[in-house]
C-alpha cells in the first residue's frame, strides 16, 4: 500500500491541533451564570441522559425488590394464619365432641335415676362388627355386679345382652347378630297379636318373623320386647317397621326393622344389673 498523500496528512494534523485548541479553550472558558467550565457543564450535558436512564433501572430493581420482600413476607402471615386456623379447627371439633359427650352421658345418667332397677354405665372399647359376628366390649364386668345375659340399652332403646364377662370388661351381642333373637311386639303387646321374634342379619337392620300375616302391620310402627323370651324384660324399644313383605293367613310377614338406638355409633351404654318384669324409658 501506497503511503497517504501528504495533504491528507496536513488536513488531519490541522483539525488535530483545532479541536485540541478548542478542547483548552472550552477547559478555560467559564459559564457565563454558573461560573461552570463549559468543559464540565457539556460533558454533564451529554451524559444527563445515560445518567437519567440508569437512575430509572435502579428504581425499578428497588421497586421490585421490595415487592419481593413483601410477598415473602404475606406468605409467611398467610402460612401462619391457615396455622392457627386449623388449630381453631381442631379445637372447636374438640369441644364439640366433648359437648356430645356432656349430652349423652346426661342422658345416660337421667335413665339411671328414672328406672326402677338397678343399672351400670358403661363405656365402648371395642366392637366386631364383622359378617361374622355383631358385638361390642365395655369397660364394665363381674367385680362392678355385670352377669352374663343381662340387657343392655341406651336412652334410645335396645342395645342387645352381655354374653361374656370378664374381671372388668364385658362382650355384649347387638340385637342385629344373626344368632340373637327377641321376643317382640308390634305396638303395646296388651293391645296387639302382632306378635313374633326379632333376629338380626349381621346388617344394620333386624328382621322379625312369625308375625301371623292376617295380623295389620304398617310401616312406622314401634316394636318392643315382650319379656317372653326370658332375656329382656317387657316393654323396651326394640326400633321401628320400615318395611313389610305381607304374608297371608297361612304365611307369616317379612317385616324388616331399622333398631332404635344407633348401633353403629355407640359410644356409651346401660347395663341393666337386675331382670324386672317390665322397664318403661322415659319418653324424650
Amino acid at each position: 500500500m501506497g503511503k497517504p498523500p501528504r495533504g491528507r496528512s496536513v488536513v488531519i494534523l490541522f483539525l488535530a491541533l483545532l479541536s485540541a485548541q478548542m478542547l483548552l479553550m472550552s477547559a478555560q472558558a467559564r459559564h457565563p451564570r454558573s461560573g461552570e467550565s463549559l468543559l464540565r457543564v457539556w460533558s454533564v450535558t451529554a451524559a444527563a441522559p445515560i445518567l437519567s436512564m440508569v437512575h430509572a433501572v435502579v428504581s425499578w430493581m428497588e421497586h421490585v425488590w421490595e415487592s419481593y420482600a413483601r410477598v415473602g413476607e404475606v406468605q409467611r402471615e398467610n402460612r401462619a394464619l391457615r396455622q392457627a386456623v386449623a388449630e381453631l379447627r381442631r379445637e372447636v371439633a374438640r369441644l364439640q365432641e366433648e359437648a356430645r359427650e356432656a349430652e349423652r352421658l346426661r342422658q345416660l345418667l337421667e335413665l339411671h335415676r328414672e328406672l326402677p332397677v338397678r343399672t351400670i354405665a358403661a363405656r365402648v372399647i371395642g366392637r366386631d362388627t364383622s359378617v361374622w359376628f355383631q358385638s361390642l366390649i365395655v369397660n364394665r364386668g363381674a367385680r362392678h355386679g355385670v352377669r352374663s345375659g343381662a340387657a343392655v340399652i341406651t336412652p334410645e332403646g335396645l342395645v342387645g345382652r352381655v354374653i361374656e364377662v370378664g374381671p372388668t370388661v364385658a362382650r355384649v351381642q347387638l340385637i342385629t347378630d344373626e344368632r340373637s333373637g327377641v321376643g317382640a311386639a308390634i305396638g303395646i303387646l296388651e293391645e296387639t297379636r302382632a306378635i313374633g321374634v326379632v333376629t338380626g342379619s349381621n346388617e344394620a337392620l333386624c328382621r322379625m318373623r312369625y308375625v301371623p300375616g292376617s295380623e295389620p302391620v304398617q310401616e312406622g310402627e314401634m316394636v318392643y320386647t315382650t319379656g317372653q323370651d326370658g332375656i329382656y324384660p317387657r316393654g323396651l324399644p326394640i326400633g321401628r317397621v320400615i318395611a313389610v313383605r305381607r304374608g297371608s293367613a297361612l304365611v307369616s310377614h317379612d317385616i324388616l326393622i331399622e333398631p332404635a338406638a344407633r348401633l353403629s355409633r355407640l359410644e356409651e351404654v346401660l347395663i341393666l344389673l337386675e331382670r324386672p318384669q317390665e322397664v318403661r324409658l322415659p319418653t324424650p
